[in-house]
């Protein structure tokens, strides 16, 4: 068996091969390029108006749309760096409570006072016009090279002959909800919603397909994929997931400059299931929900944005595998709906704002049951580490205001924003009040190539 360690060297080296002469018979056939169309690091042209252009020009090691065979060879990474510090009506809260919280959260945290979100490295190529590969890992950045590799991100190969059909086949994060199809280094604000985050099943391993332009205005996807976020690749042995979407961009019949409204489904047949960790890749659970819908809209004109989000999980009840162990869950249902206007009020200067408010069923355990329920949660950065607060509730609600400073588009940026939150309905222990009241100021610097 392939140790998982190998993975992302494996991938490396592969893409590489694609960039040296093939072999006929005892004969080297070169990859034909173009001197004149060909672009790239390895061809020594770097291209772009500004000396921003050029230098994230130096990740693209070679491409050439004229070239038949390859068309383009990438690196691509991403760094998101950030700072946080919260009162609540119980105390202070900051990034050390969540690094002293688990060892998960300690691999992420520079010090005690600043946490590196998000941070990946790979590569993207395209190949004979219509296939595309390309894969990321995830990093732990506080070890040094020692443990450079976490998981894998992504990792997937696809066919794309037209924008109408393009079929995926491979690891990648399930995008469920308008806000989760916004990639990360593009969202406005530091975390998506509340309820967002609580029915995202995460990086999966599956099939998918996809288009646009149908008939002009529709869109479409459907994936299935298996349950368990693994470390590596996986099959379907534990249970699958599948997603489906429907959207309709009306752009040009609104007079818009960007409309797109859309309805997603997703049925989980394993919730709850949870992989094994394995040295420094500590895996999640699957939701906890048998299905979730999403309605969503977003729209631009000019400087104004909105994002709306409207998603409803159905909770699920019963037993789940979890690293090997049967564990009792009682989850409830959960409602969400989240609004992210946005409006640029100089060149580069971004103001965004979000509300939102996520409700579920009141917290009352099961008849017969010895399962503790669950609804809603605090967020994990970094709410939930305030002192003596309960963990669950069954009504949030949150509005946050932040001021984006684009340096060079979303490709560096600077992000600082206030969210002020509410939770109730809350079992609380003993040494814990029954809600949440508190505000969290976070500071960071996003950057990806």
């Amino acid at each position: 068996m392939v140790s998982t360690r190998s993975i992302p060297f494996a991938m490396l080296a592969i893409s590489l091969l694609g960039c040296l002469p093939t072999q006929a018979g005892t004969e080297a056939v070169a990859i034909p390029t173009s001197s004149s169309t060909a672009t790239g690091l390895l061809v020594g042209k770097l291209v772009g108006e500004t000396n921003f252009d050029k230098a994230w020009s130096a990740f693209t090691l070679h491409k050439d749309d004229n070239n038949p065979i390859l068309q383009e060879f990438s690196l691509q990474g991403l760094l998101q760096v950030q700072y946080a510090d919260g009162n609540s009506t119980n105390g202070h809260f900051d990034i050390k409570d969540f690094k002293d919280a688990s060892t998960a959260n300690n691999q992420t945290v520079w010090g005690d006072n600043f946490e590196a979100r998000r941070a990946r490295i790979g590569l993207k190529s395209r190949w004979y016009q219509n296939w595309k590969f390309g894969g990321q890992i995830d990093s732990d950045t506080t070890d040094g090279a020692n443990n450079i590799y976490r998981d894998i991100y992504e990792f997937y190969l696809t066919y794309a002959p037209a924008d109408a059909m393009n079929v995926t086949v491979g690891k990648t994060e399930l995008k469920f909800g308008r806000q989760q199809e916004i990639l990360s280094k593009e969202i406005l604000t530091f975390e998506r919603s509340l309820v967002s985050n609580l029915l995202s099943p995460g990086e999966l391993t599956g099939v998918m397909v996809n288009g646009k332009g149908i008939r002009d205005h529709w869109t479409y996807e459907l994936g299935v994929y298996g349950t368990d976020r693994a470390r590596a690749l996986t099959g379907y042995n534990e249970g699958t997931v599948t997603l489906g979407k429907i959207g309709y961009d009306y752009a040009s019949q609104s007079g818009l400059d960007t409309a797109l409204a859309s309805v997603h489904f997703i049925h989980n047949s394993a919730p709850g299931f949870k992989e094994f960790d394995s040295d420094n890749f500590y895996s999640s659970s699957s939701p906890a929900f048998t299905d979730s819908i999403a309605l969503n809209n977003d729209i631009t004109m000019g400087r104004f944005g909105l994002i709306t989000d409207i998603l409803y999980g159905f909770g699920y009840q019963g037993t789940a595998d979890q690293a090997g162990v049967e564990k009792p869950l009682n989850q409830t249902d959960v409602f969400g709906i989240s609004l992210i206007p946005s409006y640029f009020i100089a060149s580069g200067l971004q103001l965004v704002g979000q509300l939102q408010w996520a409700t579920s069923e009141r917290a009352q355990p099961a008849s017969g049951s010895t399962s503790a329920t669950t609804n809603l949660a605090l967020y994990n950065r970094y709410e939930k580490w305030a002192p003596s607060v309960i963990q669950n509730g069954d009504n949030y609600a949150s509005a946050y205001i932040g001021l984006n400073y684009y340096i060079y588009s979303h490709k560096l940026k600077f992000m600082n924003g206030i969210q002020y939150s509410t939770m109730d309905g809350g079992l609380a222990k003993a040494d814990q009040t029954t809600s949440y009241n508190g505000y969290t100021f976070l500071s960071g610097l996003r950057f990806y190539f």
